[in-house]
């Protein structure tokens, strides 16, 4: 037991639990837009709406708790580890730090208001009028999430296995300035709230990731353009 006590076996706990919630948060994020997704796309009424009072959140305890642990053991293992890592380790935890964000402060706030109005509908009611536009700003997030989660998984695994110890400032500016600009387009409608989203660029566009094989292929895209900016600049 006494591994477990030096700062060696504390990061290797960490690293378990890190892993456990990271395979527990992305299978259900794959789940929801690879496979429920496309059922409620052909579902009947009925079917859909028992599913969003029963199964929807379930799933989504599960999604939004393995996106906390997986950000908690990340922070702790970077906070472990201190300066001086890669720039592959940064990149990955800044994808997965938005990914994270984008699970608390956008999905799950409006998926609440969409299952709250299937469950007024089941039981004779209206259904909440901002229901419709709160599932297509929880849908693109969710999309944006699907589309950052391919480079996220390569650059943590290119930290140990396949570093960029001296990679560019230019280089880093301009790997987070893309992967701002993804987030921006996933999360300006939530902007509104702030008060400055009208002086804003319009955005909140779907675009290809509307389909599964378009945000998986602008996943595999994504990670080849953050690829070759800290391999080239």
């Amino acid at each position: 037991m006494e591994i477990i006590t030096t700062s060696i076996g504390i990061e290797m706990l960490l690293r378990w639990g890190h892993f456990l919630a990271g395979i527990t948060w992305i299978g259900i994020l794959y789940y929801f837009n690879f496979i429920q997704t496309e059922f409620f796309k052909e579902a009947e009424a009925g079917a859909k709406s028992d599913a969003l009072q029963k199964l929807v959140p379930r799933a989504l305890w599960w999604f939004r708790w393995g996106a906390m642990f997986t950000f908690l053991t990340g922070v702790g293992i970077m906070s472990m580890r201190g300066a001086g890592m890669p720039l592959d380790i940064y990149v990955g935890a800044l994808l997965g730090t938005f990914m994270f964000l984008n699970v608390w402060l956008i999905i799950w706030p409006k998926q609440k208001i969409v299952i709250a109005s299937a469950t007024q509908v089941a039981n004779g009611g209206e259904a909440i009028p901002e229901a419709a536009s709160s599932l297509a700003v929880a849908g693109l997030a969710s999309r944006t999430n699907t589309l950052f989660s391919i480079p996220m998984l390569f650059f943590m695994g290119a930290s140990t296995h396949y570093a960029h110890p001296n990679a560019s400032m230019v280089a880093t500016l301009v790997a987070i300035l893309v992967i701002l600009l993804l987030e921006y387009n996933a999360a300006r409608s939530s902007l509104e709230k702030f008060g400055f989203a009208k002086s804003l660029p319009a955005a909140g566009k779907m675009g290809p990731m509307a389909s599964v094989a378009g945000v998986i292929h602008c996943g595999l895209a994504l990670t080849v353009v953050l690829y070759v900016i800290i391999d080239m600049l």
